[in-house]
């Protein structure tokens, strides 16, 4: 791709659109398809593929998308176990208490939160956070996470919410 590689156009694309999306990449390694499928692909087919089998991929995405639908969450309430983040009224709760985060702390949780399970890069937080190009980011975002885990956490050394993804970047655990 020209401009972009394909891993930053699907995480673009998930930005604003829950829609199916199939990568079609050389890269045949088993990391990078994981990769691919954690950055938010559907599917992953690697060169030479069959046409066939394209299309079927295709028309199989189709089918899920258009009977389950786009499944956008419309309430501003983001849970995964017993952590809740109320979008409107900007409260975070663990198990029915209230945790005080700072405006950075909240729209990193709630960005986690809202895509659970999903694997963002340290320099993707910080761009979606800070809205800016990252550099170095590697030490601010560290800080804010450790301070988030304190707060969320009932031992942040051993976390159950928000995880690292070593070499890759932080989650929240889809419980």
């Amino acid at each position: 791709m020209p401009r972009m590689d394909g891993l930053r156009a699907t995480m673009k694309l998930r930005e604003e659109r829950n829609i199916p999306v199939i990568m079609l990449s050389a890269k045949t390694e088993d990391t990078d398809k994981i990769m691919g499928l954690n950055m938010g692909a559907d599917d992953y087919i690697t060169k030479p593929f069959n046409p066939l089998e394209l299309i079927a991929r295709v028309r199989s995405q189709l089918r899920r998308y258009t009977t389950l639908g786009s499944l956008e969450n419309k309430s501003n309430v983001y849970k995964t176990g017993g952590l809740v983040i109320d979008d409107e009224r900007k409260m975070v709760t663990v198990d029915g208490d209230e945790v005080k985060l700072t405006p950075v702390q909240y729209k990193i949780l709630k960005l986690l939160t809202a895509n659970a399970g999903r694997v963002f890069s340290i320099d993707e937080l910080y761009e979606k956070v800070w809205k800016e190009t990252a550099f170095s980011a590697e030490n601010t975002v560290a800080v804010h996470i450790r301070k988030i885990r304190e707060r969320i956490e009932i031992n942040p050394k051993d976390p159950k919410y928000l995880k690292v993804v070593w070499g890759i970047g932080y989650k929240v655990e889809k419980i």
